[in-house]
């Protein structure tokens, strides 16, 4: 599993909710969420993969961040991926309006190079998401993932 499936999974999980996911030093979404970002907060896209956008922010800006994404009124919920323990940690959430946003990308040209070659290491995106989903098993969400893996 990418990085890009680990997000596929959360946004299944939280759908209607803009998702950011801690990726190195800063915290990115993608598709629909890039776009609505690049929208009302002007983060710049960038080529996540094929016709879908990225968007992200420093880590050290989140305060900044998490004010700004206050004042959309949008759902939305920041994880944090810890590569050194491969663990994945809801950081906050704030429950409001949904994200209704349908465009993964912003009339994006075709990208260049093969960008799917770069996520073919070892899988520790989804060994911090399986612990992750352990720890929340209590959880009335436990039926969405079965959706997902099947």
């Amino acid at each position: 599993m990418a990085f890009s499936h680990m997000l596929n999974i959360l946004k299944e999980k939280e759908k209607g909710t803009i998702v950011l996911v801690r990726l190195g030093s800063f915290y990115v979404a993608v598709g629909e969420d890039a776009v609505l970002l690049h929208k009302k907060l002007d983060l710049k896209c960038t080529c996540f993969k094929m016709n879908i956008c990225k968007v992200g922010f420093p880590v050290i800006a989140l305060d900044k961040y998490v004010e700004k994404l206050n004042e959309t009124k949008y759902s939305y919920v920041i994880y944090d991926y810890d590569a050194k323990n491969v663990e994945l940690m809801e950081i906050t959430r704030k429950r409001g309006t949904y994200n209704f946003q349908t465009d993964k990308n912003i009339n994006c040209i075709e990208c260049s190079g093969d960008v799917n070659k770069r996520y073919a290491k070892e899988d520790k995106y989804l060994v911090a998401l399986n612990k992750f989903l352990e720890s929340n098993k209590n959880n009335k969400d436990e039926t969405w993932i079965d959706r997902i893996i099947k």
